[in-house]
């Protein structure tokens, strides 16, 4: 990292609880020293300046949720790899999300990825390990194969967390399937933030999981029980209960851009985590691929199985965030707090995805939203 001071000037700082139109920050030895309207902040003489020309500055994206990314699959050890590239999309720090497969397949990549996390590689940070998949309900499979499905138990948590050396951070499955329910507590034991996903879990069902600790769904709208009006399922559960995080998928593809104005307006940016759900097809151009033994096609700007099935985006975070503002006209304020500040907050993370004087220098300069122009992760320039 760098030991002398850099300063970023005339940024339209998104801090992000603030919006600052002509701001400073300035870092050195990989932490933020300051932050504040130009006019406020003098960065010492010797500090190195980058003139930002209003363009916009924000904390780096915290991806919360994400498969791969150029025919890196990050399930097993091109996780190295992919930690490399994600930096030129403005991702400093990210969680790898496995796919369904036969359990001994599962434990053998889980493996993998710890030795990875052992030694990190240079790049956005590995925070830690989201397991999506066996344990989701056959009648919300999304891509994933039901055959190896299987509903959660303690037993299984133990040994998934045992192979990934305690790596383990975020667990998606479905609360309804057999005992699951019961396997809230051995989550949380094992310092795991249990995740609703892929469920057919009816409102009453979605608010004991509640009760018992789990506080984020995966990709809202996509793979879960529909909002009915007799049965309101985990769609109003989430909706309704104020430290519920919902996961956000903006690729153009997989939500409506009313509908994403509507979760905004409903849980506000506290309660959006952005994600890209990215599959190791982003960045790769149209065509078909071999997915850990999922056939999948890339056209016409989404990742599909042959009959149709979205699998996974192909958009990465920077594309999201663009999505947000620009599609969905989400105020660029909200739009960013969920790309960093929320998704930190959802794992517990108070240092990460805000700028404030003693926070880890993660950050991006953008030449407009969606284009990263300058990245820092730790204060050194990655981009």
């Amino acid at each position: 990292m760098a030991s002398h001071p850099m300063a970023i000037v005339h940024a339209e700082l998104y801090t992000p609880t603030r919006r600052i139109e002509d701001g400073t920050v300035v870092f050195a030895e990989g932490r933020i020293l300051m932050v504040g309207p130009s006019h406020e902040v003098r960065p010492p003489r010797r500090a190195e300046r980058i003139d930002a020309r209003g363009h916009p500055v924000t904390p780096g994206l915290i991806d919360l949720h994400i498969h791969g990314i150029e025919g890196c699959d990050l399930f097993g050890p091109e996780l190295a790899e992919a930690a490399r590239r994600l930096p030129r999309y403005g991702v400093t720090a990210f969680v790898p999300t496995t796919l369904t497969l036969p359990e001994e397949e599962i434990l053998q990549r889980l493996q993998a990825m710890a030795q990875v996390m052992e030694a990190p590689p240079p790049g956005a940070r590995i925070l830690g390990i989201h397991i999506e998949g066996p344990h989701l309900s056959p009648k919300r499979p999304g891509m994933a194969n039901p055959a190896w499905f299987r509903p959660l138990t303690p037993e299984a948590v133990a040994r998934y967390q045992d192979a990934a050396g305690g790596r383990i951070l975020l667990w998606t499955f479905a609360p309804e399937e057999g005992e699951a329910m019961q396997a809230i507590p051995a989550l949380i034991a094992q310092g795991i933030i249990p995740v609703i996903g892929h469920s057919d879990a009816t409102y009453d069902q979605a608010m004991e999981a509640i009760r018992r600790g789990a506080r984020q769904i995966t990709h809202f709208f996509n793979a879960m029980r529909p909002f009915h009006h007799r049965e309101p399922g985990l769609f109003t559960a989430a909706l309704l209960e104020p430290e519920v995080i919902t996961q956000l998928i903006a690729d153009g593809q997989h939500v409506h851009p009313a509908a994403i104005r509507l979760l905004f307006r409903l849980k506000g940016p506290s309660g959006v985590a952005l994600i890209s759900d990215a599959a190791p097809m982003a960045g790769l151009p149209p065509g078909r691929y071999a997915w850990l033994g999922y056939e999948v096609i890339v056209v016409d700007g989404r990742c599909q199985t042959p009959e149709g099935a979205l699998a996974g985006s192909i958009a990465l975070m920077n594309e999201g965030l663009r999505v947000l503002i620009e599609e969905a006209g989400i105020d660029p304020l909200d739009a960013v707090c969920s790309a960093t500040w929320t998704p930190a907050q959802a794992l517990g993370l108070r240092k990460l995805g805000r700028l404030r004087p003693g926070a880890p220098a993660d950050l991006v300069l953008w030449a407009r939203w969606g284009v990263p122009e300058a990245v820092w992760i730790n204060g050194e320039r990655m981009v």
